[in-house]
Order: C-alpha cells, then structure tokens, then sequence
C-alpha cells in the first residue's frame, strides 16, 4: 500500500477524508475543504491526491479501486487518524469510498457520494469523450492556454478544460502532462463495471448519503431510488452538473455539512 499525498485543511478531533474525482487532485476540494473547516472547527479535514494523480506515486500495473481504496486506507493509518471518520468523495472519489467501506468497514463513520452511484457505469459517455480528448492532445505545450484551447478544439466544455489542465506541470520551455494519461485510462476501463451497491445495500453501521447535480446524468432516478431504498438520503442541488461542487459550491458544502453534523 502506498501513503499518498495529503493536502491538510483543519485539525479538528472528527477527521473527514476528502476524495477528489478522476483526473482532479486534492485541490479541487480546497474550497469545500476549507469551508468546512470554517463552519465546524471540530472537524480535521483531510484532503488526498489518489493513486496516479496529482503528487501521489503513480498507478501500478492492473490499479482498480481496491488499489486506490487500500492506499487511501494506508494513508488514513499512516496519518493516525481516529476512525470510523467521514468518507466524502466526487466521481471516482466516491466509488474509492465505498470500496474502502467495502474493505474496512469499521474505518467510515459515513460515506458521502458527490454525483456517482455505486452501479456500474455506462459505457461511453462524458468521461470517455475527456480521455480521448486529453490522449490526443500534445505531450508538451507552450503554455497552458494552448493546452486548454486544444482541448476545446477537441469538443471539451471550457470549465472542463480548465479542471484538465491543472494537470500541467511546467518544464524547460513550456509545460507536460504531470499524469500517465494511458494508464489513467486503463484504469477507467477496469473501474466502469464494478459494482460497489453492496456497499450500501448490505447491512452496515456507517450512514450513506449522496448529493447529487439535478442537471447531471451521472445519479439517474432509477439510483435515487434505489439509494433511498438502502435507507441512503439523496440531495438534489437544482441547475448543477458533475462539477456541482465547482459550479454551486456554497450549496455543495451546505449539504456536505448537514451530513456530517
């Protein structure tokens, strides 16, 4: 298992693990991280860069989410945070949370999906257009904004291509990719069919709750459903899409917050 990088916000007695989503890192929670940490300064909030992203080691050869999971249970250990703790993760954070319920159940005090469900995923779809957008683009750039402007040219919404390119990092003469795109990738298609329900659906003492963008397609009716059988609450927050902690990021943290108090 393999400590990751850890971006600290507070240092509250009731720790609560941050889990950004796929090709994002910790700093795209610092917002809600930090608001957090205002609201409630009882909570230690903990953001991760995961496994292959951002400052963390890269991934290994055949990562699934049990990989990722396990070095987010590592890192919990390794930072000796008081468990059960809170699990809150967007996208492919929140699918690394339920495993890591999965694996551990005794470590979440409660799971807090951000705009996933724990079903396999469609085939295709947005993240498949980023990823073939983001292996086709130029290893190394000028600058950022022609990184961003070739991104666009690929068809990618302007706030997406914005998120991607935090990804950069500079070297002489410009900028490259900081990720290994290609295994990121491979990594994609080895997390779309896995199904975490059991997470929820089995008998458990740690609470499920999943925010959800009403302009997204990523929480569909059938989940809500679903979920809310499992005894899982489902908050709707009206006009945003799988960016919602981005795009409303104030009513984002109001809904994180109501969970975890």
């Amino acid at each position: 298992m393999t400590p990751l990088a850890v971006e600290r916000a507070s240092d509250g007695r009731r720790p609560v693990v941050l889990l950004h989503g796929f090709l994002g890192g910790a700093r795209n929670l610092a917002s809600l991280a930090h608001g957090l940490a205002e609201r409630d300064p009882d909570l230690g909030i903990v953001a991760l860069d995961l496994t292959g992203h951002g400052a963390s080691p890269p991934l290994p050869r055949g990562a699934d989410s049990t990989t990722l999971a396990g070095d987010v249970l590592a890192t919990v250990r390794a930072l000796g945070l008081v468990t059960p703790l809170a699990l809150v993760g967007h996208s492919l954070g929140g699918r690394v949370a339920l495993r890591a319920a999965l694996i551990e159940p005794a470590v979440a005090r409660s799971v807090t999906l951000l705009d996933i469900a724990p079903g396999p995923l469609p085939a295709g779809g947005e993240v498949s257009r980023v990823l073939h957008a983001l292996l086709q683009a130029p290893e190394r750039v000028a600058t950022r904004g022609e990184a961003r402007a070739t991104l666009v040219a690929a068809g990618l919404a302007p706030r997406v291509a914005e998120w991607l390119v935090l990804n950069l990092e500079p070297v002489t003469g410009g900028y490259r990719w900081r990720v290994d795109r290609r295994a990121l990738a491979a990594l994609h298609e080895r997390i779309v069919a896995e199904d975490l329900w059991p997470a929820v659906e089995r008998p458990r003492a740690y609470g499920v709750r999943c925010i959800r963008g009403g302009a997204s397609p990523s929480v569909t009716a059938a989940d809500v459903r679903r979920l809310e059988a499992a005894r899982c609450a489902v908050v709707t927050i009206d006009g945003a899409g799988h960016l919602l902690h981005a795009e409303r990021p104030q009513a984002v943290l109001e809904a994180v917050a109501a969970g975890l108090s």
